[in-house]
């Protein structure tokens, strides 16, 4: 049962198998609306991440400084969807390029110290643990992780629909007390 509470948080999760599915979504959610501070991006290969920032409506202004974190693997910040792109090493999965509340909360705690890495990240936004490990073998095998914080039950179900509406795979919600 979803609740509309204003004490609750709503994730939504979906793995994506390319960038062009991706974006699709990313684009679908800027077109609902979503902020840059609701969406999480992680990915295995720069690549992909560079090609979403290439097509993506989201990149908006600051499409360049995306590009440029992700093809020299630094820390940046941009104006569009995808704050906070990092490249990292996350225990068990190896190299990765993220964006969103998912990389801060990865670079911010250092990595070692979120325990179990990407699964931890996950679990702190209120996925469950057998749930989270899934996503994580699906990033480990390349595919792209999204996530979108919502506002509201409503907002929630529009993440849904953009997630699974492009062929978005394990598209599933989190509800949590803030």
């Amino acid at each position: 049962m979803v609740t509309t509470s204003t004490n609750t948080r709503h994730t939504v999760v979906g793995v994506f198998d390319g960038p062009n599915h991706a974006e699709q979504a990313l684009n679908g959610l800027k077109e609902r609306g979503f902020t840059p501070a609701q969406v999480s991006v992680v990915a295995q290969d720069k690549r992909d991440v560079q090609q979403m920032a290439e097509g993506s409506e989201m990149a908006g202004g600051g499409e360049g400084a995306l590009k440029g974190a992700a093809t020299g693997g630094l820390l940046g910040g941009m104006g569009g969807l995808l704050v906070g792109l990092a490249a990292m090493v996350v225990p068990g999965i190896g190299h990765i390029v993220g964006a969103g509340i998912i990389a801060t909360t990865l670079a911010g705690a250092g990595i070692g110290a979120v325990a179990g890495g990407l699964v931890g990240a996950l679990t702190h936004l209120g996925v469950d643990a057998q749930d989270a490990r899934e996503y994580e073998g699906h990033v480990k095998q390349g595919s792209i992780l999204l996530t979108a914080h919502a506002d509201s039950a409503a907002q929630e179900q529009q993440a849904r629909a953009v997630f699974t509406s492009v062929s978005g795979g394990s598209v599933r919600s989190y509800n949590r007390p803030a």
